[in-house]
């Protein structure tokens, strides 16, 4: 940009990865919240359910969202409290995705090497999360159907029993008729 200084390599990738764990934290809450407001919408408002979905819009229960909305909220203002404690304490060293605020003290006296492995796990389940998301987007905008609904997603959405080739399965080993494959 015009007027900045020249900043290092470092600093920059050190923001990229800062930018990715918050899209990768409200991915996360994204991904479990769009699901269940449609297993909470077929259960509630049965007559409606089918014909709404999180993209087109629809009759739906306003309590999933409107919790969304606050943690998106507390989640900005989180970010601005520790972008001010950034630039007025710590400066350009500070970890990537530090909130500096741990009200469970779960990484208190933990070794480096596990605050690492921790951080690597937030990545990785980031990443998958907004994998996952775009695949609801996807699949929502191609079939116009809630994605709890969908065929395809029955093992992920559904309780197991209710699954038909599990319940074949099931029923088949209840009644001892299946070929035991083991040796």
């Amino acid at each position: 940009f015009v007027g900045e200084e020249a900043r290092p390599p470092a600093l920059i990738l050190r923001d990229y990865r800062e930018a990715e764990i918050r899209h990768g934290r409200l991915a996360m809450l994204a991904a479990v919240i769009w699901p269940l407001q449609e297993i909470l919408d077929r259960l509630f408002i049965p007559n409606s359910f089918g014909s709404t979905t999180v993209i087109y819009g629809g009759p739906t229960l306003p309590y999933l969202p409107l919790i969304m909305t606050f943690l998106m909220l507390n989640l900005g203002y989180l970010d601005i409290y520790s972008s001010e404690i950034k630039k007025n304490e710590s400066g350009d060293a500070f970890l990537p995705g530090e909130c500096f605020w741990d009200p469970l003290c779960i990484l208190e006296g933990t070794p480096d090497s596990m605050k690492r492995n921790m951080q690597e796990r937030e990545i990785l389940n980031g990443r998958a999360a907004m994998i996952a998301v775009a695949a609801y987007i996807f699949e929502e905008a191609m079939t116009h159907q809630p994605i709890v609904s969908l065929p395809t997603n029955a093992l992920l959405f559904e309780p197991a029993y209710q699954v038909p080739f599990i319940q074949q399965w099931l029923d088949c080993v209840a009644m001892g008729q299946c070929i035991d494959y083991r040796l």
